[in-house]
């Protein structure tokens, strides 16, 4: 099969190969603690994040949790501000006045950032509704996680949402962790496909971790949502490939040991959307982009 060329890379791939540096940058950086707030990375969920950032449109609205570090900086118009804004600086994203849990951007559609579990889902029912009642070509998102859809905002929301015929999208990012816990190791199994099944919602799940194929079906689930003119849940396979929060107490030792010195792919498998992107334009290929991407590694920091 002939090899990719690196001029074949789509501007997708090329945002989350910009995504896992940043991530890695600012890794770096907590190891040292340097910034005045906790800092909740998402690496190993760059497919998602650049499937719902292309996914936005003027006029919609997009919701985040705490860990909202991947997509503020994916929307920023300078990455750097957001770093700005975890050492409290007055050229931060927000002034150094939000930090980095609530941390939102209206003027780039991040109009909500809640660090309180699954309190975003019930304020994106009221943007929705908002949208719904101005008769808007627009949808909202709002991003959740697996332990926050055991919080009755999940179940209330998407029951509110189905009952108004709300132009919402619920993004679970599954990654079988809250804190310290796993899954199995905190609550019985929900089964999410009969839960929206029970309610007439659609379910769509992914877990490729290939960039494209998100960017389409994130685009697919917009259009269904304004469309159908009722809410859609997402639920996406992740890894999280960094602790909870930089050195966050009660964690355990980071098993992936995350060093930006050994390469922007951390985990050998499919696990890693980095490793997907390397396996899909050769390791040569990536080696050579990568390396370009990584000579300007302190532009992030500086």
């Amino acid at each position: 099969m002939k090899r990719k060329s690196e001029t074949s890379m789509t501007y997708e791939e090329s945002m989350a190969l910009k995504l896992r540096l940043w991530q890695m940058e600012i890794n770096e950086e907590l190891k040292k603690k340097r910034y005045k707030v906790p800092v909740h990375l998402g690496l190993g969920t760059e497919a998602l994040v650049v499937g719902v950032i292309s996914t936005i449109q003027r006029g919609d609205n997009l919701l985040l949790t705490h860990r909202n570090a991947a997509y503020n900086l994916a929307l920023a118009e300078d990455p750097r501000s957001v770093v700005r804004e975890y050492e409290g600086s007055k050229h931060g994203l927000a002034f150094g006045q939000l930090g980095s849990m609530n941390l939102s951007n209206p003027d780039a559609g991040v109009v909500y950032s809640s660090s309180i579990l699954a309190n975003n889902l019930s304020v994106a029912c009221g943007f929705a509704y908002s949208q719904r009642l101005a008769k808007l070509d627009n949808f909202t998102v709002a991003l959740t996680g697996d332990g926050a859809i055991e919080e009755g905002a999940f179940y209330e929301g998407l029951v509110f949402a189905k009952s108004h015929q709300l132009p919402l999208v619920i993004v679970v990012d599954n990654n079988d962790y809250s804190m310290a816990s796993t899954t199995s190791e905190r609550r019985c199994h929900i089964n999410l496909s009969q839960f929206c099944g029970s309610i007439g919602v659609k379910l769509l799940e992914l877990s490729t971790n290939d960039v494209q194929s998100y960017v389409t079906a994130l685009k697919g689930a917009r259009h269904v949502v304004l469309a159908s003119n009722g809410p859609l849940v997402v639920e996406v396979k992740t890894t999280l490939l960094n602790q909870h929060a930089g050195p966050t107490p009660g964690w355990p030792t980071d098993p992936m040991n995350v060093d930006i010195l050994r390469g922007l792919v951390i985990c050998e498998d499919a696990s890693d959307p980095i490793f997907v992107i390397r396996e899909k334009y050769g390791v040569e290929v990536f080696a050579d982009i990568e390396t370009k991407l990584v000579s300007a590694r302190m532009n992030l920091v500086l």
